[in-house]
């Protein structure tokens, strides 16, 4: 798909950006500014990030084939419905990244320290609401029907992981001050090291190494959950470094403020709503698949386990282009903030055109990692030759994908969040989740027809979230606006 470069010309940009008229010192040490280095420079830590979380999920579920494949069946999902449950009020914290950034870029340092405590505030009021959803999530999997083996591990492996879910909101809440200024690196080094910490303890814990009992799946869900506490200690104690208790007063803005936290829940909200509804689809999806049998459930998990090979980084893209829009925005230059998605695109789409290539030519070769000793030679081939033919379906959808991933980061970085909702709320629960069903149940088409369902599902979803970008209509939105100007009537 041609891409249309940004509409306004460079000569445009300071005389139709000067509605805050913010210009900092870091704009002069930009040379280009919404250019490839720049959007460089934010995603790549963040890509190496989501990067090795991707590796830390593959080795997971590979130790988890390698232990038995009733595990890997049971893996995702269990992993999934935990990540659905917690992924509403993950998309709300992670929004202190869109109000860092805007306020960063307005040249406000001290409501950046402050947005990032409502975060920390929020994330509190959810994990009891986590671990009340726990009997939810029971009920979802029970409702999946899978065979008794795979149930019982699936039950087990999700309890396990919600009793630490309340560390993914707070983790996205305390990242975001380092992410919402740019400074992605920071994000970068606690994430790995809680990914070091998780994956060494999932091979202990699976495996019954360096001490530990044999605990299979149930080792896996608890080096998750255990592993979980590192990234936040780091960016903590970071957050609350002398440096930063100087230069953003990040001790001294402890305390509830009324408007920032409205002003999270305002766009923090349909965001979460958003993300919570594009991956309870896909928990639905997996669940009906599980309907078709575990030889079938099998290869769509590994099949999603390889494909995060090429998701899981992007998402790292998503979040610096909501950075530079949302920084941008706070400048009052939107043609900046413009040029940095399509830049942003460009790359993006680089990365999953090499992934795509990989996936058609040389599916085997990541179909291969996940051969347990479990397996009989015929149960791996027909495991190969199912997965095979998802894995070119896969290759297919993922350049409208990447479309989503970016235009939903740059709308999210510019406050569109109501109609990123909507359209969720439309593509997912009308256009995909019902057909899908209706594959599985009704007509009896199988695994490869629901994929392909999948496949118009990510078209849908791409075209249209670009389609949103090109309206402009991001542009009309001031997020800063209403509590600037209440908080200057206080003064």
């Amino acid at each position: 798909m041609n891409v249309p470069p940004p509409k306004h010309s460079d000569d445009d940009r300071l005389s139709k950006e000067t509605s805050r008229g913010h210009r900092t010192e870091s704009d002069d040490k930009i040379a280009d500014p919404g250019g490839y280095r720049e959007v460089l420079t934010v995603a790549v830590p963040l890509i190496l990030s989501t990067g090795a979380l991707t590796v830390n999920l593959f080795v997971d579920r590979m130790f988890l084939a390698w232990y038995s494949p009733t595990a890997v069946a049971a893996a995702i999902p269990g992993g999934i419905t935990y990540f659905t449950i917690c992924s509403l009020f993950v998309g709300i914290a992670q929004y202190v990244n869109t109000i860092v950034a805007q306020y960063h870029g307005a040249g406000d340092r001290a409501a950046c320290a402050r947005a990032v405590w409502q975060g920390v505030f929020f994330s509190a009021c959810a994990l009891p609401v986590i671990l009340a959803m726990i009997p939810v999530g029971l009920a979802i999997l029970a409702w999946s029907g899978h065979e008794p083996a795979v149930a019982t591990l699936e039950r087990d492996y999700f309890v396990i992981l919600m009793l630490g879910g309340g560390m993914l909101p707070l983790n996205a809440a305390l990242s975001s001050f380092f992410s919402g200024r740019g400074r992605t690196s920071v994000v970068m080094w606690g994430n790995m090291a809680g990914n070091a910490i998780n994956m060494a303890l999932a091979y202990g814990l699976i495996f019954g190494k360096f001490g530990f009992p044999v605990m299979g799946i149930r080792g896996a869900g608890l080096a998750t959950a255990v592993a979980g506490i590192v990234p936040a200690a780091i960016w903590a104690a970071l957050f609350l470094s002398r440096r930063n208790r100087e230069e953003y007063r990040t001790l001294h803005a402890f305390g509830w403020d009324r408007k920032l936290f409205v002003m999270l829940l305002r766009y923090g909200v349909p965001a979460g709503i958003q993300f919570c509804l594009d991956v309870a689809a896909f928990t639905v999806f997996v669940l009906l698949i599980g309907r078709l049998g575990e030889t079938n459930l099998a290869v769509s998990n590994i099949v999603l386990s390889i494909e995060m090979l090429s998701f899981l980084p992007m998402v790292g893209m998503s979040i610096a282009t909501a950075t530079l829009v949302g920084k941008y925005i706070g400048r009052g230059r939107p043609s900046f903030a413009e040029r940095s998605v399509y830049s942003a695109l460009r790359l993006a789409l680089a990365y999953m055109a090499m992934t795509a290539v990989l996936f058609v030519t040389v599916p085997e070769f990541f179909l291969e990692f996940f051969r347990g000793d479990g397996q009989t030679a015929a149960q791996f081939d027909l495991i190969v030759e199912k997965g095979t033919v998802i894995l070119r379906l896969v290759a297919a959808y993922t350049i409208f994908d990447t479309l989503f991933i970016v235009f939903s980061g740059a709308l999210r970085g510019a406050g569109d969040t109501r109609f990123a909702m909507w359209m969720q709320i439309v593509c997912a629960w009308v256009l995909f989740v019902p057909p899908v069903y209706i594959i599985i149940e009704r007509l009896g088409l199988g695994l490869v027809a629901a994929w392909c369902w999948g496949l118009v599902y990510v078209i849908i979803l791409g075209v249209v979230f670009w389609l949103r970008f090109r309206s402009g209509a991001w542009r009309r939105i001031d997020m800063l606006r209403e509590h600037r100007f209440k908080r200057a009537d206080l003064c």
